[in-house]
């Protein structure tokens, strides 16, 4: 018995569980881990259906079977499963697991005060019970939704806690998973460089232990780096992949991202019409999960395409909905999406003093909660907006020195390029009267 099967089983016995039930939860286990949920649900299912099995195996398979659950989308019957793990159980190590899932469904439903009171106490319980597995969990869950509230320094050091614990037990999925939110929260900060290495190693460590699931998740991860630094013909090709490996691993979560990703490729190279069909699929599809989050980001790229096309009408309806998911949210980060798009909507219909206004309320939220590759868009947006040339010069060189800082790091010149010569750096760099090559 290694060191990944103690740290992954906890203390789990099979003592006193019959043959039969022994059986149907050994095939749940391998239907789980080919990803086939389905044929996984129906074995814990007979799994649970046997007479006088002890409390505690219970508890796991309800867990088991509420995850699967989860992976297809049936959020109402994970939670409910999840619940009986809870309070099935006796013992305070799967307790802690059990809360530790249930914090995982709050924060993708977008309730993170709730998230955040589960992986509070499901660390205090991993901490008591000495179980590295909810210990490790329990911090990926915290670090994520610290970036989400912008504290990406807490964030970092969360991820990396995390990171060491699954590295000291071999875990190699729950490490993979810990890369995409240290991935994720270096993209915030606008750390491409460290963002795509920990994405790709994401990627190597996944693949093999054949998650086709989160698989997908990282090539979609690495195409949004190559998104957020212009170099869309590779974004594309990524986000392609990713579409492919996530339908036909029937990833529905991942779909509705995905799609919102290939809409902003689309729509940045010219193809505004296949780009808005990929967003409003992307819409709907984040509206039938039920996530708020992926929902405020689709309706933010949306509101830009209409508004850089014309579209006003449209485009005051999306900002609507969108400053209706941020206040939802309670999260700085979408509120500074919302204000930033209600702002450039103001200035499109030649309101210029509630442009600015709007600009600033942007910037506040903005300060700590949003990544560069937003802040330096922002800053030149209100250059754009304002009639103070001082003030204008002031937010043009701030836009300056974030894509300095964003471009500096970059060790592939080939991306290093793509962003530079991108039109919309290019035009705050002259602006700001800065030249190419001293960058």
């Amino acid at each position: 018995m290694g060191m990944s099967d103690t740290i992954s089983s906890g203390q789990f016995s099979l003592a006193g569980v019959s043959a039969a039930a022994v059986t149907a939860f050994r095939e749940g286990r391998l239907a789980s881990s080919e990803q086939q949920f389905f044929k996984a649900i129906q074995y814990y299912t007979e799994a649970l259906s046997f007479d006088r099995t002890p409390v505690h195996f219970r508890a796991r398979v309800f867990e088991y079977r509420g995850l699967c659950f989860w992976l297809i989308g049936e959020f109402k019957a994970a939670e409910k499963d999840y619940h009986e793990s809870l309070t099935t159980s006796d013992s305070i190590d799967q307790m802690a697991r059990a809360r530790v899932r249930l914090g995982e469904l709050a924060d993708f439903r977008g309730e993170y005060e709730m998230a955040a009171a589960l992986y509070k106490e499901a660390l205090q319980e991993g901490n008591l019970s000495e179980n590295l597995l909810v210990i490790g969990r329990a911090r990926r869950g915290l670090g994520i939704l610290d970036r989400r509230q912008g504290n990406t320094e807490r964030a970092l050091s969360q991820l990396t806690q995390a990171l060491a614990i699954f590295r000291q037990g071999g875990e190699t999925r729950e490490q993979g998973r810990v890369l995409t939110s240290l991935g994720r929260t270096r993209q915030a900060r606008g750390e491409y460089q460290q963002a795509l290495a920990a994405h790709r190693e994401a990627y190597i460590l996944l693949e093999s232990v054949n998650d086709r699931w989160r698989v997908a998740q990282a090539v979609n991860d690495i195409g949004e780096c190559h998104q957020a630094l212009y170099d869309i013909e590779k974004a594309h090709e990524h986000h392609q992949h990713a579409l492919q490996l996530a339908t036909k691993a029937e990833a529905e979560l991942l779909i509705p991202e995905i799609k919102r990703n290939l809409g902003v490729d689309l729509v940045e190279s010219g193809r505004y019409e296949e780009g808005l069909v990929y967003l409003q699929a992307a819409l709907q599809g984040t509206r039938q999960h039920g996530n708020r989050e992926h929902e405020a980001l689709t309706l933010y790229q949306l509101a830009r395409a209409y508004l850089h096309h014309g579209v006003d009408g449209q485009a005051v309806q999306v900002v609507l909905a969108l400053t209706h998911v941020a206040e939802q949210l309670n999260a700085d980060r979408y509120r500074a999406l919302a204000a930033f798009a209600h702002g450039e909507l103001l200035y499109h219909q030649g309101r210029k003093a509630d442009a600015l206004s709007e600009l600033n309320l942007a910037m506040l939220a903005a300060q700590t909660a949003v990544d560069r590759g937003i802040l330096w868009k922002l800053h030149a947006a209100i250059s754009h907006v304002t009639e103070n040339e001082e003030i204008a010069a002031v937010h043009l060189n701030i836009a300056a020195e974030f894509i300095r800082q964003t471009a500096e790091p970059l060790q592939d010149e080939r991306l290093r390029n793509c962003f530079l010569n991108a039109p919309p750096v290019m035009a705050v760099l002259q602006a700001a009267d800065i030249n190419l090559n001293h960058i």
